[in-house]
């Protein structure tokens, strides 16, 4: 077995005051004929055997994701920003790490923020699965959400089990006046700044669905 670890940053030349949480979830390395290999995480309080919470900035930061795959050759990585469906609807009281974060979860209908996005304490976005149907906020949904808003992250590397993943905040703000905008929390489609917020993750705000395989995304990339 290869070890892989990946150690996550933001840059950013506009943004100082943030707090940034996201789940990444379900991670495979591809190999030269396209198949997809399971790597299997490292468990400790921040990651159990398929998903990972990493937290840059605030008072507590993981920065690191860390696992291991069969040996071989590989040249991309992928993982899900974000937790599938039938993960991410489980009883929150009996979650174990680490999706037992109060903060990272909605309700038991809607599930969990896949990315929480807080700037300097006046502005926010937040992304999860949205138009989830259940009895109630406190049951969970009986089939996938109309929007799940999970984005295929998919990044060639002549080593991708190692590195560093860069976090581009400025890509992902562009066009949006965080001092004057609402936040983005639920209704994504329903204002320019939400939709483009989606869009540089490689999501449809209309269907919550990658576009071209979330091939568009522009937020994250490999250091040089």
């Amino acid at each position: 077995m290869t070890p892989v670890r990946l150690d996550f940053e933001v840059q950013s030349t506009l943004v100082a005051d943030y707090s940034l949480r996201l789940f990444v979830s379900d991670w495979v390395l591809v190999d030269a004929d396209g198949d997809a290999v399971a790597v299997v995480l490292d468990e400790n309080p921040w990651q159990d055997a398929t998903t990972a919470l990493v937290a840059l900035g605030g008072q507590r930061e993981n920065p690191v994701v860390a696992g291991r795959v069969p040996n071989g050759r590989y040249e991309a990585i992928e993982f899900l920003l974000g937790i599938p469906f039938d993960r991410n609807h489980g009883n929150p009281l009996l979650a174990e790490s680490p999706l037992n974060v109060p903060s990272m979860f909605w309700t038991w209908q809607s599930g969990y923020k896949f990315v929480r996005l807080d700037i300097a304490n006046e502005w926010s976005f937040h992304l999860g699965s949205t138009g989830c149907l259940s009895a109630s906020a406190v049951r969970p949904p009986g089939r996938p959400c109309r929007r799940p808003n999970l984005a295929r992250i998919r990044l060639p590397s002549e080593s991708p089990g190692t590195g560093t993943i860069v976090i581009d905040l400025d890509a992902l703000l562009a066009h949006v006046e965080t001092a004057v905008e609402d936040n983005c929390m639920e209704a994504y489609a329903a204002s320019a700044a939400c939709r483009g917020l989606l869009a540089r993750l490689g999501l449809d705000p209309n269907t919550g669905l990658c576009l071209d395989d979330c091939e568009g995304q522009t937020v994250f990339r490999f250091a040089p």
